[in-house]
């Protein structure tokens, strides 16, 4: 039978319900969670380890703990460089060095096996096998149709709350613990993830789903500050929740437009577009903090993008790409 196994980095105790989210939607499909956290920010600050407090300290996960594998490390990430141009790639590579720490657990317990799998996820992405009872057999159909040891699982979004939707459809990578030996380099299990999370078009249905910073208005200031991508303020992360659009980093010379994939809407949520769990858990899981009159607010706060003429000339140079991706 497949055995699955899915792997992940864990930061800080605001991630807690999330970690919750993730086990009872895995459940005993999930053959073992492996979780990899550290002392050190992305960001390079001493922060200390949390995930087996947050494990002992609330019995809710007293029935995975028995298939949790807790790696804690203390890599000392250097602080990024904010002189450089690649202040991304300095932040990842440090993640990427950290998600690889579990890289020679999981192939010297597994290595031998045939048909294990491993999900290379985050903390806030969560596979939901308890929706319907036949979404394990859905997956191992679209693993078996795989001949590269890899397949990308199409990962529906959700930002700031639990039913606050970014449509930007993503993939979290899964793949053979083969596939997963022939990583090397300290960043090898990273790239594998890193390289394979882009755009990808969704399956007839939603397996996989992200909850990025679904905390309180602090806890997301805070992950902001650690997470691997740096140089965004307080500010501009407030505005994002003040007018519900992805962070805008001046810092990186971004600038918003028109592009749907900019901006998030709440949605009503219902069985094809949220696991049952989060579904019938909204009133208590919700945080709140996205800003009520958000519609009215872009148009207070980005007046120039509600101008015919902007949105006109953003349409025609839209068509203009798709015509030049036609002839290509």
């Amino acid at each position: 039978m497949t055995k699955i196994i899915d792997t992940f980095l864990f930061s800080e105790p605001h991630e807690k319900e999330a970690l919750l989210i993730k086990f009872i939607l895995g459940g005993e499909a999930i053959t073992e969670w492996v979780i990899v956290e550290n002392e050190y920010t992305f960001q390079g600050e001493h922060k200390g380890v949390f995930a087996q407090q947050v494990l002992d300290s609330d019995e809710r996960f007293a029935p995975f703990r028995d298939r949790i594998h807790l790696i804690s490390a203390s890599l000392q990430h250097p602080p990024i460089d904010y002189t450089r141009k690649d202040i991304d790639t300095q932040g990842m590579d440090s993640e990427r060095r950290q998600r690889s720490l579990a890289q020679k657990y999981i192939v010297e317990k597994y290595g031998h096996e045939t048909d294990v799998w491993v999900l290379l996820s985050d903390a806030d992405e969560v596979i939901d096998f308890d929706s319907f009872p036949d979404n394990f057999t859905f997956l191992t159909t679209k693993l078996t149709a795989a001949n590269d040891g890899l397949v990308q699982i199409p990962r529906r979004r959700f930002w700031y709350d639990y039913d606050n939707l970014w449509n930007a459809v993503r993939a979290t990578p899964i793949v053979t613990v083969q596939r997963l030996a022939q990583a090397t380099g300290d960043m090898g299990m990273g790239l594998l993830r890193s390289d394979y999370i882009g755009a990808v078009p969704e399956w007839e249905r939603t397996l996989v789903y992200e909850y990025s910073y679904c905390y309180n208005r602090e806890s997301i200031l805070r992950k902001f500050r650690t997470f691997p991508h740096g140089g965004m303020t307080d500010d501009e992360i407030s505005q994002s929740m003040r007018c519900n659009h992805i962070p805008i980093s001046k810092f990186r010379n971004k600038k918003l437009d028109l592009h749907p994939e900019l901006w998030m809407e709440k949605v009503a949520l219902d069985n094809h577009n949220a696991p049952r769990y989060v579904k019938n858990h909204l009133k208590t899981l919700r945080t709140n903090v996205i800003d009520d009159n958000y519609l009215a607010n872009r148009k207070t706060d980005y007046p120039h993008l509600h101008r015919l003429s902007h949105r006109i000339g953003f349409f025609v140079k839209q068509l203009g790409k798709k015509i030049l991706r036609t002839f290509k």
